[in-house]
């Protein structure tokens, strides 16, 4: 495993410590949920919000572990979310300094699991 395998899976591993259990439980039930009733099988902005919600957790950090994330325009303007899976280029052109520190470490957790995932993937074929 290389520097960077090691990273990843210990940042992922890591959720639960950085981020609290509820929020891992949130994530987790979040993820289940998408795989059996989202469309695309991945979870929504609608549907993040819903399950941070019932778990009473932060909607803006468990929808930045699911790869959106969320800043406001204006510090009590409109809440915007940009989705990585669903409009990558919008998450791009988004600068990482208009994001909460929390919304940008869940994000990069949500990176290394992504990366993770990735290489899991390349390993197959």
């Amino acid at each position: 495993m290389t520097p960077a395998e090691e990273r990843d899976r210990t940042l992922v591993a890591g959720l639960p410590l950085v981020f609290g259990r509820r929020m891992a439980l949130a994530h987790e039930a979040l993820l289940r949920f998408a795989g059996e009733c989202e469309p695309d099988r991945w979870p929504s902005v609608k549907s993040t919000i819903r399950f941070a919600a019932a778990h009473e957790v932060d909607a803006q950090v468990l929808a930045a572990l699911v790869g959106i994330v969320s800043y406001r325009l204006s510090p009590k303007g409109k809440l915007i979310f940009a989705d990585a899976q669903r409009a990558p280029e919008l998450v791009r052109r988004t600068s990482p300094g208009r994001l909460p520190g929390k919304v940008l470490a869940a994000y990069g957790l949500y990176v290394a699991a992504a990366t993770q995932a990735e290489r899991a993937r390349a390993n197959l074929h």
